[in-house]
């Protein structure tokens, strides 16, 4: 077994590809509210990691923003059986390594029983042991908080704990929270050169051999 025991996971981008499911719904959304004035798709790839709240404000400054936020969350949940997959080989990678002892959770900033439903709707449901949401939290990410829950919930330490995910806000709360950490680049989100995780990963398949070497 490598150096790290507990490993734990972001949401959006790393776990799940929900980036067909945030277009949809952010589509609704200018639609209805917007008057169908649209943010270009290579823009909304990036909308997954920051919370959704500063991603409402910066898009609907004039809305009440309790409103946007609930309303997005009406229009998405409509949309995880349809919009949401998960990556090549997750599954089968995350159960061996489950199989193997290592410690498995999630750290994200979406709400946590959407996290569930999302983990559920994929088919991983049952295979993380815990789970660290928005609304699990005071300070979310790229607050390190959620990490350090999770590390505390599994009577781990830092030196043994890595946290994955999939850009900079992933990076910036495994920094806050003292850990090394993972990033994956299968998603469309281009990781800028100025960002240096501890290693980079290019499949669940990659992520066993780093995790294994």
């Amino acid at each position: 077994m490598s150096k790290y025991k507990t490993l734990l996971f972001d949401m959006d981008g790393t776990v799940a590809d929900t980036d067909e499911m945030i277009r949809a719904a952010m589509y609704v959304l200018y639609d209805k509210y917007r008057n169908g004035v649209r943010t270009p798709d290579e823009e909304i790839i990036y909308f997954s990691g920051p919370p959704i709240r500063d991603t409402l404000k910066k898009e609907f400054p004039n809305m009440d923003q309790q409103f946007m936020f609930d309303e997005f969350h009406k229009v998405s949940s409509g949309l995880y059986a349809t919009h949401t997959h998960r990556y090549p080989n997750s599954r089968e990678v995350l159960l061996e390594l489950k199989e193997k002892g290592y410690q498995l959770g999630v750290v994200t900033n979406k709400l946590h029983h959407l996290t569930e439903y999302c983990l559920k709707c994929i088919g991983l449901d049952g295979i993380f042991e815990v789970i660290v949401g928005f609304d699990d939290v005071k300070n979310p990410k790229p607050n390190g908080e959620g990490i350090l829950k999770a590390i505390e919930y599994f009577h781990s330490d830092k030196d043994s704990s890595l946290y994955i995910g999939d850009n900079k806000v992933d990076l910036d709360s495994a920094i806050s929270a003292g850990i090394d950490c993972a990033l994956v680049n299968w998603g469309p989100r281009v990781l800028s050169p100025e960002l240096k995780p501890t290693f980079k990963i290019n499949s669940y398949l990659d992520l066993k051999e780093k995790i294994y070497g």
